[in-house]
């Protein structure tokens, strides 16, 4: 399967071409793609590394090709990218003590209906895939409905339930399917076939915005 509009190491950052310097500045390991399986919890808690990987950076990176005026970020958890780029609102279920969310929600289809087009991109990494295999279309028309744009999704396999007996590649393959099926352009499709207990890139990674 190809891949579309990924990222490859050493392309630059698009709209903030200066998220590279900083990057460098702030973390102390950042990897082009997903992290390896070295990286052990006990590596990032009891060292006290902070690691990154540059791939989702770009993708969110992306999300500001048409000059957006906010972002939105669906279960932002601490709402760490705020920091990086600007106008995000983030927004998560949970109360998180150090996180900086704007508010507290659940995303559903009352929170999508009640707040259709209110946003002009947004991104859900690895946070709306708590759901039935059969749900994924249903899940990406509720996110779509609230933004004017583009919207950055990232899923990782081992969070949804009810999957195909398959392995990731073909995995991947289905949701390809699936999302070439629906009326939205695909901006860009990533993949990695393995994941990492810090998911955020997900197994899949891919744009999509409102055809013109």
């Amino acid at each position: 399967m190809e891949k579309i509009n990924c990222y490859e190491p050493g392309i630059g950052f698009r709209n903030f071409p200066e998220l590279t310097k900083r990057m460098e500045e702030y973390y102390d390991i950042i990897f082009d793609y997903s992290l390896p399986d070295e990286i052990t919890p006990r590596f990032v808690y009891e060292f006290g590394k902070k690691i990154t990987s540059r791939n989702i950076f770009y993708y969110i990176d992306m999300l500001y090709d048409n000059q957006p005026e906010n972002l939105i970020d669906v279960g932002c958890g601490e709402n760490i990218f705020k920091r990086w780029f600007p106008n995000v609102i983030g927004f998560d279920p949970n109360i998180h003590s150090y996180s900086e969310q704007d508010f507290v929600d659940t995303f559903d289809r009352d929170f999508s209906e009640g707040h259709t087009k209110c946003y002009d991109v947004g991104m859900a990494l690895n946070s709306i895939h708590f759901i039935p295999w059969n749900f994924i279309p249903d899940q990406i028309n509720l996110a779509m409905n609230i933004v004017k744009d583009r919207f950055l999704f990232t899923l990782n396999f081992d969070k949804i339930r009810d999957k195909p007996a398959m392995d990731n590649r073909d995995l991947i393959r289905q949701v390809f399917q699936l999302i070439e099926k629906l009326p939205y352009e695909i901006v860009m499709f990533d993949f990695a076939e393995k994941s990492h207990w810090f998911y955020t890139n997900g197994n899949v990674q891919f744009i999509l915005s409102w055809r013109q």
